[in-house]
């Protein structure tokens, strides 16, 4: 394996990644608006939370 096959295949790996992490946000973010309008507070929460540590992760990209 040559070094810019390892680089592509890095660089794709972390794109997927990426892309994985952001789709995750939006689910997250649609889920804690649903907690918000069935006044679910708990729910929301937690969601809160889960979405705190997908943007931290989505911030070691950036």
């Amino acid at each position: 394996m040559d070094i810019n096959h390892s680089m592509t295949t890095l660089s794709n790996t972390r794109m997927t990644a990426f892309a994985s992490l952001k789709q995750q946000q939006c689910v997250l973010n649609m889920q804690i608006r649903m907690a918000m309008e069935n006044h679910n507070v708990d729910a929301q929460k937690k969601l809160e939370k889960e979405l705190e540590q997908i943007l931290e992760q989505i911030n070691i990209f950036v």
